[in-house]
């Protein structure tokens, strides 16, 4: 695909697309990893990330998803995760929290990444709600580790 092709998939993206973004993997770890959609979804994720403020929100969403499991395989992050995570919580809201909150927790390379968020005053303010309501009425165990402190002082610093 060329750099043309690339910018016709970001601008008419759709859930049919969606494919195209999804881990194809061999199965392996780390040095061994290895997934077909790779190289695709490393130069959507970049050209995204250059116009992200335009970008549709389900295209971020899902590149997000695919390159935190990426990460968790291949025991790295996606150089400008931060980027894909600092906007769905901007622009989306606290319909994104929950995905942000369980891509942290996918791998130390995607906890450090996802740290590095500024978000406006308010959004910051709307995201410490309800992270503290989810935390609050979370009856699954393991769930309720992930709201921890280290999250919730990412809201508090904005």
């Amino acid at each position: 695909m060329s750099v043309v092709d690339f910018q016709s998939f970001i601008d008419n993206y759709s859930e049919n697309d969606k494919a195209w973004l999804s881990l194809d993997w061999n199965g392996k770890f780390g040095q061994k990893f290895n997934d077909n959609n790779y190289f695709f979804r490393q130069q959507i994720a970049s050209i995204v990330c250059e116009q992200i403020t335009s970008v549709d929100i389900n295209l971020i969403n899902d590149l997000f998803i695919e390159l935190g499991k990426e990460a968790q395989l291949s025991y790295t992050v996606y150089s400008n995760y931060n980027i894909l995570a600092q906007e769905l919580l901007e622009r989306g809201g606290v319909e994104y929290l929950f995905a942000y909150i369980c891509a942290a927790h996918i791998s130390f390379d995607a906890f450090l990444s996802t740290a590095n968020i500024k978000l406006t005053k308010g959004r910051a303010l709307e995201m410490l709600e309800y992270f503290d309501f989810l935390k609050e009425n979370q009856k699954n165990t393991q769930m309720e580790n992930m709201f921890n402190e280290k999250i919730r002082e990412r809201f508090l610093s904005n």
